[in-house]
């Protein structure tokens, strides 16, 4: 089968897209014989910023020169796109020899498309014979299929209201949720400043050493670089000083650098540096320009309020810097179970017009009820159309020069648009 083939097989070989628990996935690791991905592990969960997080942690250490893998969810563009083996993502080949592999191992223990996918990351780390393996929690962190791993550096990125039907519906029920990758002995890093106190109370609980952002590490941000300041694992006070800003979030970065304190591999501040310089995520507030209207473009991949509130910030700091002077047109199709109305609320100053769509996933709320439900809260919304295209294309044809066209609400509204500007692209 080609990989095509692969993802649809496993889409459909568990009866339930969601099925937390780790006894099928641990015990088809114990039959491919899967131990451990590489002899340093750091498991990253949280809400938001988990991406950016396992992105920087990637670029800086693999300009330390060290041998880097990384496993991520989900992907924007190709499913290839979750695991990276030395900077470079996994073949076709290589997928589909890994997910032939487990087929033939797995008997009859059935496995989740999430599950599969996590267990080809480490299979293929594992060959790869790396110093380091940056591991991504899909959902949630105690149940979650990465947490069969016992990480040498556990990182909580922050925590928000997501998925609530999973993980709870408050912080404190989400937070200890997420400590479950947690271990006895293990540095653990909180990048929320406001760290819920289940996350204290859980690492008190397993005698892991917790180090919180704003209490045990934070930055300045600087009018040229930025300061951080933090701790190693003696508790020794560490600074670094006129760092180059990267183009992802600053408390992300500053929970990075906390947590390459706290490892044991060096890692020289030459190479901190030319990692922020380096680093690039696709649609984290990503910058383009419609290749029709020539207008700006912002991609984001926010998709619930709290990572709404950060989206929010940085629209209010283009304005501040005068490069943002007209309306904010923003493009918007959510999965049917985020809080759109939240959404909304936290950015309706931001945004002028909205224009509302769907995307082809059974996970999609219809663009008539999206359209429905932010109209009911006072949106001023045009649509509904029926595809992100469509919607991004009359967005971009509306805009003033001075204008800016927003596309947000989850990981399938952005790859819809950067997939339709493509093929712009290619047929010029």
């Amino acid at each position: 089968m080609n990989l095509s083939q692969w993802l649809d097989t496993i889409q459909a070989l568990h009866p339930s897209e969601i099925d937390l628990g780790l006894q099928r996935v641990r015990a088809v690791a114990a039959l491919l014989g899967l131990t451990r991905p590489a002899p340093l592990v750091i498991t990253v969960a949280g809400t938001n910023g988990k991406g950016s997080t396992v992105a920087m942690l990637e670029a800086i250490l693999s300009a330390a020169g060290y041998r880097v893998g990384t496993y991520t969810s989900p992907h924007l563009l190709v499913f290839n796109e979750r695991v990276r083996i030395l900077g470079r993502m996994a073949t076709d080949e290589e997928l589909c020899d890994s997910f032939a592999l487990i087929e033939a191992s797995r008997g009859d223990i059935s496995l989740t498309y999430f599950e599969f996918s996590t267990l080809v990351g480490l299979m293929l780390m594992e060959q790869a014979e790396l110093d380091v393996a940056v591991l991504e929690v899909g959902l949630g962190g105690r149940l979650d299929a990465v947490n069969i791993v016992d990480a040498d550096l556990t990182i909580v990125t922050s925590i928000g209201l997501d998925h609530q039907d999973w993980l709870g519906d408050n912080r404190e029920d989400i937070g200890r949720e997420k400590a479950g990758i947690f271990r006895s002995g293990v540095p653990a890093v909180s990048g929320d400043g406001d760290t819920p106190q289940s996350i204290v109370q859980e690492a008190a609980r397993l005698g892991a050493p917790l180090y919180r952002q704003g209490a045990d590490f934070g930055f300045t941000a600087q009018a040229a670089g930025w300061h951080w300041w933090g701790k190693d694992k003696s508790g020794t006070k560490v600074t670094l000083q006129d760092l180059p800003t990267p183009p992802l979030d600053l408390v992300n970065a500053a929970t990075v650098l906390q947590a390459l304190a706290l490892q044991t591999l060096p890692v020289p501040r030459s190479a901190i540096a030319a990692g922020f310089e380096a680093v690039s995520l696709a649609g984290r507030f990503q910058a383009l320009r419609d290749p029709q209207h020539g207008v700006a473009v912002r991609v984001d991949v926010a998709h619930n309020p709290h990572a709404a509130v950060l989206l929010a910030e940085k629209l209010a700091t283009l304005r501040a810097r005068g490069e943002l002077r007209g309306q904010v047109r923003a493009v918007l199709a959510m999965m049917a179970d985020k809080d759109q109305p939240g959404f909304y609320g936290v950015l309706e100053s931001a945004v002028d017009i909205w224009y509302i769509a769907a995307f082809a996933q059974p996970r999609c709320l219809d663009a008539r009820s999206l359209y429905d439900r932010l109209h009911a809260v006072g949106a001023t919304v045009c649509g509904p159309y029926d595809t992100v295209a469509a919607a991004y294309s009359q967005a971009c044809a509306q805009a003033g020069p001075d204008d800016l066209v927003l596309v947000t609400g989850s990981f399938g509204t952005v790859a819809d648009v950067l997939q339709y500007i493509a093929s712009i692209e290619s047929n010029s």
